[in-house]
């Protein structure tokens, strides 16, 4: 009876980790999601932040008010460190610190080897570090030219490093699920490595939009909106201008929408939590929202809507709230384009969700903030957009994938929607800024242009001297008689 009930018990044990997905990023509410690295030798065990929206792999290496966890420099036997200076500015926060090298692996990466790449190793920061936060650094995933930066240094990534080792390109995907319930403010998900050519062959349930340049993962953003908004949708809206008709002032809009949308840059950004829209379409999404809550009788203060205040209840909150759309274009063909439809669950973000017991009885609060924020000009798909979602990028192909996922909130992805004309053309998303092999021959050739104007400046400055050295001097007694004679000759007059 007793080898029956230990078979039983093995078998399950195998059935639920055959069965149940291991996740490797975690994060506390507002935080980001966080991935375990094992840096130097020995071993040393911290978290960084999983972030597409920049390059360099940069680790606190001094103690702060609110932790007193870093990476010891002191205690590495395989570091090196250049004691060049770099530093980087993000959108919140900056960082200065020493450009270094050391053995980097990430444990739950099982098919990804240790490395030697460069690190940041940060030694002061202003606003880049929240109270109380779990992590000690970032894992830059974007491309090299928005790496961090110094006098005559070039930081290399973690990702180049993890591909000259293995001698082939990698694409990496995200899957996040949000928070693990209600009453739960946190988060959790999974990030895992993927040989290109796996990458490529994926599903075929997945939408790919292309990476308009490779600085930061920029698409195109054709158009931002409520799922369920009695207004045109973005085929409707642009038909008339499709067929070459007279716009009227809501065609117009739109159009004009498309080209705010991309004016600055539009990035998918897992470093950064809200969807950031520019100004002017932040204050209409919002607007179109806080209409949607008045008209399902949820009440809830300016504040909240538009200066990013938290509102609290005693209860969670089951959001009945319309989705937002957004529409991005397809790799497919340049008048396509798929659309995520983002629920409430994910733009209204739980923060906090206590429920105490005590001698006064119970005490409950669960707080949210609005995950969507206004950006200046640019905008920003922050990890609000991705939740729900698992998204593949492929930085060789130059494309990103979006797919259903099987954790988190409902967010769905609709498409492919045709449209007759050109999208990059219409949202002018054709951009004359240069990729980064044609900024590297502009910079050759500019090198080459000054280096020949020094040449000939130098040849100017030393033409009397190579003049002397070929012509050949006359006799030293009858230049030294002739001046004598001329010298003596003028006095005499």
């Amino acid at each position: 009876m007793f080898t029956i009930r230990l078979c039983y018990f093995f078998l399950l044990f195998i059935l639920n980790k055959s069965c149940c997905e291991e996740y490797n990023l975690y994060g506390e509410a507002g935080q980001a999601y966080a991935l375990g690295i094992n840096v130097g030798r020995p071993e040393q065990k911290l978290s960084v932040l999983v972030d597409t929206g920049s390059t360099t792999l940069a680790i606190a290496s001094y103690a702060r008010k609110d932790s007193n966890k870093y990476f010891r420099t002191e205690n590495s036997t395989t570091i090196y460190n250049s004691g060049k200076e770099v530093r980087a500015k993000y959108s919140q926060g900056t960082w200065v610190g020493q450009l270094a090298s050391d053995i980097v692996r990430f444990p739950s990466l099982k098919l990804i080897p240790e490395v030697r790449c460069d690190i940041a190793l940060i030694t002061k920061s202003h606003k880049f570090f929240m109270n109380g936060s779990g992590w000690q650094g970032l894992l830059g995933l974007a491309y090299l030219p928005v790496g961090a930066w110094g006098e005559n240094v070039v930081v290399g990534s973690w990702l180049d490093s993890v591909e000259k080792v293995l001698n082939k390109p990698m694409s990496f995907k995200l899957k996040l699920c949000g928070v693990e319930s209600l009453t739960n403010a946190t988060h959790y998900g999974k990030f895992e490595m993927l040989d290109d050519s796996m990458a490529s062959t994926s599903s075929d349930t997945m939408f790919r939009t292309p990476i308009l340049r490779k600085r930061w993962y920029e698409v195109g953003v054709l158009s931002i909106r409520m799922s369920n908004h009695t207004n045109k949708s973005l085929n409707a809206s642009l038909k008339s201008f499709d067929n070459n008709l007279t716009m009227d002032d809501t065609d117009n809009h739109y159009r004009d929408t498309c080209i705010k949308l991309n004016k600055e840059k539009s990035i998918v950004d897992s470093g950064t939590t809200n969807i950031r829209l520019p100004d002017s379409i932040f204050r209409e999404v919002v607007n179109e929202l806080r209409s949607a809550a008045q008209s399902s009788n949820i009440l809830i203060l300016d504040e909240f809507w538009y200066h990013g205040e938290a509102a609290c209840w005693p209860e969670p909150q089951e959001w009945s709230l319309p989705s937002i759309a957004i529409d991005l274009l397809s790799t497919d063909a340049d008048n396509q384009y798929f659309t995520l439809e983002i629920p409430p669950q994910n733009f209204m973000r739980v923060i906090t969700a206590h429920n105490n017991s005590g001698e006064s009885g119970s005490v409950s609060e669960y707080c949210y903030k609005l995950g969507l924020e206004a950006g200046g000009n640019e905008t920003v798909l922050g990890y609000t957009a991705m939740e729900g979602l698992q998204v593949l990028f492929n930085r060789s192909a130059g494309w990103i994938g979006w797919l259903p996922s099987d954790c988190g909130p409902k967010a769905r992805i609709t498409g492919p929607h045709n449209f007759s004309m050109s999208l990059s053309l219409l949202c002018q998303l054709i951009k004359p800024v240069p990729d980064v092999a044609v900024s590297i021959k502009a910079a050759q050739w500019t090198l080459c242009a000054i280096s020949i104007i020094a040449a000939a400046v130098l040849v100017y400055l030393l033409a009397p001297c190579i003049k002397m050295f070929f012509v050949r001097p006359l006799p030293r007694s009858q230049q030294i008689s002739l001046s004598q004679a001329a010298l003596v000759e003028q006095e005499a007059t």
